[in-house]
Order: C-alpha cells, then sequence, then structure tokens
C-alpha cells in the first residue's frame, strides 16, 4: 500500500510523512517494503499475489526481517498509511483496504461491538454490517474453493468429532437444551506425489473383492494370524541397499538412511464446513461421509439430480477417507450394513480408509503407561521407569500414574529414556570429542546388542539362570530400554516422513497393544495392512503410503499426521475463532467453521505489517540441564548401577515380554476361530501358560476405547509448534 500510494501520489505521502515524523527529508525515501533490485532479488522468491496491482512482492520472511531492522521508521510508516487511510475512506467510501482487513481481524479476534462500532467512528474499520457481509461473501467463496478442488477428484478427506460445553443453558418449549453438543469436522488435502486420476479408478476392483459383497466370486479374507505372519516376510535383513520396493523395510539400518522416504513439499488443503452430526454412531458416520461429499460436489450425479457442472459423478474412482481406527470400525459396519444397495456410492464403494497415525501415537504410548506404570508393584523398585519419574515430576508423580494426559505421557518417555541411557551431561563430552559416523554407528550397535532386549541378547537364556545369579532388575530394565526406544523411533519415523521405516514399527506394536488389552485397535492395524499389501493395487498402495503423512510448512522433520491438522483445526474453531460470550453458538461454529485459514492469514498479515513480533503459540523448549543433573546424581547414589549386570538381584516386579505375548494371543486366537486343526489342545494350553507366565493377560484392561475421544492443546503441541 505505502509503494502504490507514494508512487501515485508523493506529494501527498511526503506531506503526511512530515506531520507524523517532522523530518522534511525522511519522506523522499523509499518505503518499507520497496522494490529492491534484481540483484536483491537473485535468489528470491517472488509472490504474485495480484499481476495488475502488484507487480511484485518479496517474500515475507525477508520482507519481516527487514522491517525489523529498521522498526523506528517502519513504525512511523504504519501511522502514515493509517492516517492516509482514513482520509481516502472519508472522502471516497470504496477506498477501504485496510479497514475491510481490520474488520475481518477484529471479527476473528472475536471483538466486542462496542469496540468494533469505535474503530469505525474513528475510520479504522468498517461497519459491523459490512463485516458480516463481507464474512458471508468469504463463505461464499470458501463453498467454491471446495467444490474447484473436489471435482478435481485428487483429494483425501480428513474428518473428526469435536466436542463443544456450553456454560448455560436455554430453556424452551421442548426442554432444556443440551449444553453438550456433538459436532464434526473435516477438511479436504489434495493428493500430493504425482498421483494421477487413473490409480484410483479401482472402486469395482476393490469390490470385487470385498467379502461383504454378496455377488463376489472371488473375495479375499482377512487373517489376523495369516497377516503377521506375512508382515514377518516383508521385514528382512540386508545390508545392501538394493531390496525391492514392495519390501517394508531393512532391518538394522540407522537414521543416516532412509528406507521410504515421503518427499518434502507444502501441503494444500481447504477446510470443510462444520457438520451437526454425532459422528460416534454407524449412521453418523455415513451421514458424514454423505455431507462431504456434498460439500465437494461429487457422488451419484443421476440419484441428486444435479447438473454436470455442479456435481461430479465418483464412478469407480475411490477416495481416501482418514480418521482414528474407532471411525473405522463405524465404517466397516457401514460398508458391511450398506452392501445391498444399488449404486456403488450408496454401498460406500469408494471409501479406502487411511487409519490416523496420530491416534496410533497416542495409544502407543498410553500402552507403554500399561507396562511399567499402572501395576501397583511396578513402581516399588529403585531402578523402575516410576522411579525416574519422581525425579523429573516430584510434585506430580502421584497423579501420573492413572490420570496423565498424552502430552505428559509423552514427554515423560522421552525424558525418562533419555536419562536411563546417557543423560544430557555426557553428550556434551560426545560433541568435544568430534568422532566420526562410522564410529558413533558402531558404538551405538554395541549399545543395543548388549543393553536392550534384541538382537545379541538372549533373556530367554538368562530366564534359566539360578536365582544367585539371575538379575531381575536388569532384566526389567532392558526391557524398559526396548519399548521406550520402538516409541521414540516412532516418533522420529512419523517426524522425518520415513514411512517405510514407519511401517516397519507396526508389527511390534501391534504385538504390544494385544498384550495390553488393546485388543480391537492392535485387529484394525492388521486389517489395514492386510488392506495395503493383499487387497490394493499397486498403484493405490503408494498413493495410500505417500499420503499418510502431510508437511504443513514444506521443511524437513515437520511431517505431521493427517487427523492431528484436523484435531489442529477443531482447536482454532472451538478455541479461537469460534466466538466469544453470548455469540459463541453452535451457528457461529458451525458457519464460521470453513473460514479457519482465512482468519489465520489475516492474523500472519497483521502481525507482519504491523510487527507484532514474539506472539506464539509454541511452547518453549524447556531447560533441563538442573533436573537430568539431579536424576544423574541420583543414578550414581544407587548402590548397584541400572543398566549393568548384578548377579541376585531380586525385583517387586516382572516386566513383561509383551510382544510375545500379543504373538501369542494372536496365535491362539486364529487357532480358536478358524479351527484348526493342526494344533492340539496341548499346544493351545501351553500357548496360554506362556502368555500367563509372561504376564500378557493381566497387564492391562482398559483398551484404546478407554482413552478420551478429546483432544487438547496441549497433546496438540506435543507434536510440535501449533
Amino acid at each position: 500500500m505505502a509503494m502504490r500510494i507514494r508512487a501515485q501520489q508523493p506529494m501527498l505521502w511526503s506531506s503526511i510523512y512530515l506531520l507524523v515524523t517532522g523530518d522534511n527529508s525522511a519522506g523522499d525515501e523509499e518505503p518499507i517494503g520497496g522494490r529492491d533490485t534484481d540483484e536483491d532479488l537473485e535468489g528470491e522468491e517472488i509472490v504474485d499475489n495480484n499481476s495488475e496491482s502488484e507487480d511484485e512482492m518479496v517474500n515475507d520472511k525477508r520482507l519481516w526481517a527487514y522491517m525489523c531492522g529498521s522498526q523506528p521508521r517502519a513504525f512511523k510508516e504504519i501511522k502514515t498509511i493509517t492516517i492516509l487511510s482514513q482520509l481516502l475512506h472519508s472522502r471516497y467510501r470504496k477506498c477501504n483496504t485496510l479497514q475491510s482487513v481490520m474488520g475481518v481481524f477484529l471479527h476473528s479476534c472475536n471483538t466486542p461491538e462496542k469496540v468494533v462500532k469505535v474503530l469505525t467512528r474513528m475510520g479504522i474499520s468498517v461497519s459491523l454490517t459490512s463485516i458480516h457481509c463481507a464474512i458471508h461473501s468469504l463463505k461464499s467463496e470458501c463453498f467454491m474453493d471446495i467444490r474447484k478442488l473436489g471435482h478435481t477428484l485428487l483429494v483425501s478427506y480428513a474428518y473428526d468429532n469435536f466436542n463443544v460445553k456450553f456454560s448455560t443453558g436455554i430453556l424452551t418449549v421442548e426442554g432444556l437444551q443440551d449444553t453438550l453438543v456433538h459436532l464434526t469436522s473435516g477438511t479436504l488435502i489434495r493428493l500430493k506425489h504425482g498421483v494421477p486420476t487413473h490409480d484410483l479408478r479401482c472402486g469395482s476392483e476393490l469390490w470385487e473383492k470385498n467379502p461383504n459383497n454378496p455377488n463376489t466370486s472371488n473375495p479375499i479374507h482377512f487373517h489376523p494370524h495369516t497377516t503377521m505372519k506375512f508382515l514377518y516376510m516383508l521385514q528382512f535383513e540386508a545390508h545392501t541397499f538394493e531390496a525391492p520396493r514392495t519390501r517394508l523395510t531393512r532391518q538394522g539400518l540407522f537414521r543416516t538412511y532412509y528406507v521410504e522416504q515421503i518427499p518434502i513439499c507444502s501441503v494444500h488443503q481447504v477446510p470443510l464446513q462444520a457438520m451437526r452430526i454425532n459422528q460416534s454412531t454407524v449412521s453418523g458416520n455415513i451421514d458424514a461421509l454423505m455431507d462431504m461429499l456434498a460439500q465437494a460436489g461429487v457422488g451419484d450425479a443421476d440419484a441428486v439430480g444435479e447438473t454436470s457442472a455442479n456435481m461430479t459423478d465418483l464412478g469407480d474412482i475411490v477416495q481416501l477417507i482418514h480418521s482414528n481406527l474407532g471411525t473405522m470400525e463405524q465404517v466397516l459396519s457401514a460398508m458391511e450394513r450398506r452392501a445391498i444397495n444399488l449404486t456403488p456410492t450408496a454401498q460406500l464403494q469408494f471409501v479406502v480408509f487411511v487409519f490416523g497415525l496420530f491416534h496410533f501415537k497416542m495409544v502407543a504410548a498410553d500402552a507403554i503407561w500399561h507396562i511399567p506404570v499402572s501395576p501397583d508393584s511396578a513402581r516399588k523398585d529403585a531402578t523402575s521407569f516410576m522411579a525416574f519419574i519422581n525425579k523429573l515430576r516430584p510434585a506430580s508423580s502421584g497423579k501420573l500414574t492413572n490420570n496423565a494426559s498424552f502430552r505428559k505421557q509423552h514427554e515423560l518417555i522421552k525424558s525418562c529414556g533419555r536419562a536411563r541411557r546417557y543423560g544430557y551431561l555426557t553428550l556434551d563430552k560426545w560433541a568435544e570429542a568430534k568422532l566420526t559416523l562410522e564410529v558413533i554407528e558402531k558404538f551405538a550397535e554395541q549399545l543395543v546388542t548388549q543393553y536392550v532386549k534384541g538382537k545379541g541378547t538372549n533373556l530367554y537364556q538368562m530366564k534359566n539362570r539360578s536365582a544367585v545369579q539371575h538379575d531381575k532388575q536388569h532384566k526389567n530394565t532392558m526391557r524398559t530400554h526396548h519399548y521406550l526406544l520402538l516409541y521414540e523411533e516412532v516418533l522420529y519415523s512419523m517426524n522425518k516422513g520415513d514411512i517405510g521405516r514407519l511401517e516397519m514399527m507396526f508389527l511390534p506394536w501391534i504385538q504390544i497393544f494385544r498384550a495390553v488389552g488393546k485388543h480391537k485397535y492392535a485387529n484394525r492395524m492388521l486389517l489395514f495392512m492386510h488392506q495395503l499389501y493383499n487387497v490394493y493395487p499397486d498403484s493405490l498402495r503408494c498413493a495410500v503410503q505417500y499420503n499418510m503423512l502431510v508437511n504443513l510448512t514444506g521443511c524437513a522433520h515437520h511431517f505431521r499426521a493427517v487427523e492431528w491438522v484436523v484435531e489442529l483445526l477443531n482447536l482454532f474453531i472451538k478455541e479461537m475463532y469460534g466466538g466469544k460470550g453470548s455469540n459463541y453458538t453452535t451457528t457461529r461454529i458451525v458457519d464460521e467453521s470453513a473460514l479457519i485459514l482465512i482468519y489465520r492469514n489475516t492474523h500472519n498479515i497483521f502481525e507482519q505489517y504491523f510487527l507484532l513480533s514474539g506472539l506464539s503459540y509454541a511452547h518453549t523448549t524447556k531447560n533441563m540441564t538442573a533436573t537430568f543433573s539431579e536424576v544423574q546424581q541420583y543414578i550414581q547414589s544407587l548402590e548397584e548401577s541400572t543398566n549393568k549386570y548384578h548377579a541376585g538381584r531380586e525385583a517387586k516386579y516382572k516386566v513383561p515380554n509383551a510382544l510375545d505375548c500379543g504373538e501369542a494371543i494372536i496365535a491362539l486366537e486364529s487357532a480358536v476361530t478358524c479351527k484348526d486343526e493342526t494344533m492340539v489342545d496341548s499346544d493351545k494350553q501351553q500357548m496360554w501358560d506362556e502368555i500367563e507366565r509372561e504376564g500378557g493377560s493381566g497387564v492391562g484392561d482398559k483398551g484404546y476405547w478407554g482413552l478420551t475421544n478429546m483432544v487438547s492443546a496441549q497433546d496438540l503441541a506435543a507434536e510440535g509448534a501449533l
């Protein structure tokens, strides 16, 4: 704006700038954000928002740095532009660029109407009526963007429920309105990484393989134990990197190598309008799917009677649907219920369900909590997992036993794992040593094989030792290291976007989930892997794998699960842009839910051009030096080392072998349900004895369905900066 005003009215700009600054020479300088030379712009990104009015704009980050470097002058130019905008708006009502953007900004901040009216009288904002008209116009444009993206058919749908709790209810003739409202939010995400439309044209092929199809002649049935054995076959050891792409992963690769890396590119999404649907039922999920298709303008054009311009027929195209595994169970029930319908869309043939990795990580953290924390006897040994939590969180260790949120579990698992392995103090010495990568990899392999349950460590031979030679606490420590490292490997794989390494982690976590009582979650994960490798064509499988994670920033180590994006939108809808006070209503939340990204962009514009620095929703990185120093002193104060073998050391609790227990449960369940004649009763009894001996059947009975469905801002912040 400063560039245009100075170019068109240089005398007017100089006059107002002189009144603001009192410096006559300052008005002849180039305004902040003016055109740079070709040399200055070399290598920088040019953003062409409007070729008719703005020829070139420098990259936002560079402009921000330039303005912050000249803050006193920038503040004066902001005042100059504000005064000129007020003068122009007072003479010509349509010269309202600043006022219009300010009105949308105030509306998104839930500013009281009295304040908006005062700013309108001052000429800084447009009127309330104009603001409401602008919001209505923006909403219409959002619906057009949704349909434009949906008509391409190269999109995936992500949705999740969210609950809104109102403080008061209204008594009507029908009765007192419920203060707890169940809604469903969703977003459209463009498929990346070169997925063409013909890769998605396989609906009839998938329906022919579906066991729910009453007319199929070649159904592919799901057997959990068979799928487990298939996943074992996909994981193999290799010392070379020429493995075929059909393999899941290569065991033993350090993090310096990729297994199957998703290319880094920014995600393009368009939020859908929130739906007044309770998604916790089968019928609710059917309504949510159909509502999302209607908003995107796709479906059966003949069935709804709309023209081809308004409705794109899905035909044989499938669509990726992202949500948690609880929703997956509801959707599978809906597909089974609608198998006898006439049209493919009514039969939900277009659904290719992709389970959410964010909820998978939440369940993994809760599963670890069931093993070394929840049992009462697990908190009594000096080397136990809970003993380290008492040092990290001494004031709240008692509350963390049964009521720990995901964020607290997530942080404590990482902190306890690092404290038990090395602590922050020893990393400084590592940095000073400047060891080569080969030396570090060799040393890391030695640590894993000697101090963690895995290859090179035979706990079964340790079990056969005599009581005098047996070290039960050391055995517990090794198994705890194993579980914590499995969780950290999941975190690294998701943040890095290494989908091959992440799929390698599914197999041990499925076994752990079965051992701690999360049977439904483990079974649905196996079903997803069965469909991915036994049902879907190769082209569709690649499309699913490369779009399970998205990158919001386009930077390395910033991949996020798709349903985490939906949860973030839920946070914005409920806590920030859904209204305030008497305006915080269901109607306001639903009507403006599609404008979330516009509000976010408006805030970014004001933060940039008005130099509102230092504003962030991200949690600061905590300085854990003193805390880890105290943990190290505690380790040194123990008479017997945590990670070293001491013959005859007893333990009050035995950390169960969750992986073997989970595998035995799946094998035994498959033998019973499939009536395996090769397994006699003695073999089945032996498997149950192994499960009970390792403690798998009594580790936990809470299961995935005991987790809360609501995700807080702290849980989202555990992923990184909002």
